[in-house]
Parts: C-alpha cells; structure tokens; sequence
C-alpha cells in the first residue's frame, strides 16, 4: 500500500494509473530521505549561525566549507529530492500514464549523489583535497554527479509528458522549471570547467556561479514549487496564468546576483527590468493560489513569497541593489525565498499529504517552524538594515541563531514521522 504521506495518495482528479502503483510506492522513502537530508543541513545552520558569533568549533573550523556543505545538501538532498519525488508523485493523475520504468533508479542515484555533497564540501568546499596521492576537487566533482542525475529526471519527464494533447497548469510550469534547471546547470559546468583549467577571471566566476546557484533557486525552484502547489490544491478554474513566459522573464534574473564590481550597466537592467516583470507575474499567481490555500502553513508560504516580489520593486530604487547585492541582505533575501517560501510550502504538501496526521504533532511542527522561520527572517532583515531599531547588531546575531533551533526541531519532528508511522498516527 502507498504510504499517504507521499502526495501521490493526494486524490484530486482521476486516479493515477494501476500501472505504476508499485514504482510509486517505492518512491516513498525518497521522502524521507530528503527530509534526513533537511535534517542534517538544518542542524549544521545551528551550528553555522552559532559559529558565527562564538567561533566555530576545531572539527568543522573552516567555516566557508561548511557553509557550502549546509547550502549544497538543502539545494540538492532537501529541495531538489523532495520536488522531484512530489512531481513524480502527481504526475500520473495529470497525465493518465504510468511512471516510466526508471525512475525509480533515477532517484536512488539522485539521493546518492545529493547526500555525497555534504561530505564532499565539509572539509575545502569547491578547493581541492588529498586523497591519497592526488588533490581533487570533490565539491565540483559530485556537483557534476548531480547534475548528471538532473539530466536523467529531465529526460524521463519528457518521455512521460511527450504529446499529450492538454497540458495542465502544473506541467507548464515543471517545463519551465525545468528548461531553466537545464540553463542553471550551465553554470555549473562553467565553474567545473573553470576549477579543472585553473582559469581565474571574476567576470565569469561570478556569472558562472550565480547562473547556477540564484537560477536555481530562482527559475527552478520557484516554478516547480509553484506546479506542485497547483497540483495539490487543484487548477480548475484557475483562468488564465503565465507560465512559460514567467519562466523566460525568471532566465537573465541571476545576474542580480554578480557582484556590482564587475556587472556591467548593461546586464544589470536587463536583469532589474526582467525580475520586476516576473514578479508581476508571480502575483498573479500569488492572487489565485491564496483563496485556494487553505492551511496557516501554506499561507504563510505564499506570505514569504509575496515579500519576494516586493523586493523586486524594491531593487529599482537607484542605490538599492548596489547596497543589497552581497553581504547581510542577500542573506535574508535567500532565506526568505529558500526558507519562507520554497521550504515551508514544501512542509505544507508534506503535511496536506498526511505526513503528520496527529493533530498534536502536526501542530507542534508547523508552531515550530512558522515561529522561527519568521524570527529568523526578521533578524537577518535587521542584521542587513542596521539602524531601523536600536539595537546592537550582535543581538540580531544571536536571535537568528536562537531561531534556528526551533526549525531544525520541528525538521526533526518531521523525519520521525516518516520513521515511525505508528506514532505519528497517534491523534491526540
């Protein structure tokens, strides 16, 4: 039987195929896998909050390192596993077909290769480290890993959307999800490409790595989020909502994340013109979804995600971008997108889907992680705006820190239920 807190168990239109019912069902524990991987990057966000202020401790000293191995296991292990088990998840219904034949293989080695980068970034990031003999870069090396796995998701959703003569809302935006997922990976490949031939230009360092990161969370993230929150809550309806434009506008928007000393005027409007029109678009989006999203979890989510499209007006004030394009602003803005948005709507699908049916539980995970999801940001918006308040930036510091507990608790809370179903059913 399929466990119910995987979305596939989630019933809105036809049933999914008899056909895939058992590649389904294996795909269950790829949830839970993503969630040990929330877990593990979670509590390193303690740590790495906390080092900050205190120092961090000698096993885990150099701390860029460890700043890449928390962001690479949320970007790959947490989100990326979780998106793609729950597309595979609502697929069938929207398409009346079974799940091809290798995705199940397809996310075993997506899972490996996601958990390998923790790892694989601990000790030198994307420098080099002995092994043996040899000095090899194993943060680049199993970003390519990845990517590799990423391809072989993109190929086996083409061969199970190909042709269809409707194509629902949610599958439009995976597709655009999914193109800029491929666009982001290029990135990826350039800064492979740069490490391996020792190249050392920071014009493209910062294009190559900001295509990859910021596009990422930005294009494919977002819109893959946005198909599963579709998905979940149901289309019909709807109207009309941009899609694959959306998905065009979100492309040249990383270049917002290039350090201002060497984008050129240029790109930087292009990239400022082209996200506030995205956010326009996004709140079309944001309009139809909030009467439909009925939970204070899922709400909240969209809430963070509004405050994203303000910030896109925001960076057309002359002076603003220049002051918020790296250092404490980027930090709350990535956390607001990455934490306040993406995150917790995917805590909302998991709990819509009956990952924590005991009421007690699934209060005590959502009062949990909304409490310091929404401390956490207020304090890293304050540590990038000193002066609004007075109050030291220390204080800041150490409220962020604090607030992360309660998220990397309520992320612990989340795993056991996938553990130990027994007890996550217990409703009182």
């Amino acid at each position: 039987m399929t466990p119910t807190y995987l979305p596939i168990a989630v019933q809105t239109a036809a049933a999914p195929p008899a056909a895939s019912a058992d590649r389904r069902a294996a795909l269950a524990p790829f949830v839970g896998i993503a969630l040990f991987a929330l877990v593990l990057a979670a509590w390193t966000g303690v740590l790495l909050r906390f080092g900050m202020i205190t120092g961090m401790p000698a096993w885990a000293a150099n701390y860029a390192a460890v700043r890449h191995a928390h962001s690479h296991l949320m970007y790959f292990g947490w989100v990326t596993l979780a998106l793609m088990a729950l597309i595979w998840g609502f697929l069938p219904a929207l398409t009346g077909r079974p799940l091809p034949r290798g995705v199940v293989w397809q996310m075993a080695a997506t899972a490996a290769a996601a958990l390998l980068s923790f790892p694989a970034f601990w000790a030198n990031g994307y420098g080099l480290t002995q092994v043996g003999p040899a000095r090899l870069p194993l943060g680049s090396i199993v970003s390519t890993l990845n990517g590799l796995t990423w391809f072989w998701f993109v190929a086996l959703y083409i061969a199970a959307t190909r042709r269809l003569p409707v194509r629902p809302l949610p599958l439009r935006l995976w597709d655009g999800s999914l193109a800029l997922l491929l666009l982001a990976s290029g990135g990826a490949v350039g800064l492979v490409g740069m490490v391996l031939t020792g190249a050392d230009h920071p014009f493209w360092q910062q294009v190559f790595l900001h295509q990859f990161l910021d596009l990422f969370a930005v294009g494919w993230f977002t819109l893959a989020m946005l198909g599963v929150l579709w998905a979940r809550v149901g289309a019909t309806g709807a109207g009309w909502l941009p899609t694959y434009g959306l998905a065009l506008l979100l492309a040249p928007t990383f270049f917002l994340g290039v350090s201002p000393a060497v984008l050129t005027p240029g790109l930087l409007w292009l990239a400022l013109l082209t996200n506030a029109a995205a956010a326009v678009l996004l709140a079309f989006h944001i309009a139809r979804l909030w009467p439909r999203e009925r939970t204070l979890v899922g709400r909240f989510s969209l809430a963070a995600l509004s405050l994203t499209v303000l910030v896109a007006f925001a960076l057309l004030v002359p002076g603003v971008w220049a002051q918020s394009a790296s250092g404490a602003l980027r930090i709350f803005y990535l956390h607001l997108l990455l934490l306040g948005w993406v995150s917790t709507q995917l805590l909302a699908t998991l709990l819509a889907a009956g990952l924590a049916p005991a009421r007690w539980l699934r209060g005590s995970i959502a009062a949990l992680w909304l409490t310091g999801v929404a401390v956490m940001i207020a304090a890293l918006f304050a540590v990038g705006a000193p002066g609004l308040l007075p109050v030291a930036p220390l204080t800041w510091l150490y409220t962020a820190a604090w607030a992360s507990m309660p998220v990397a608790i309520a992320a612990l809370l989340l795993l056991a239920a996938t553990l130990f179903p027994g007890w996550r059913a217990r409703n009182y």
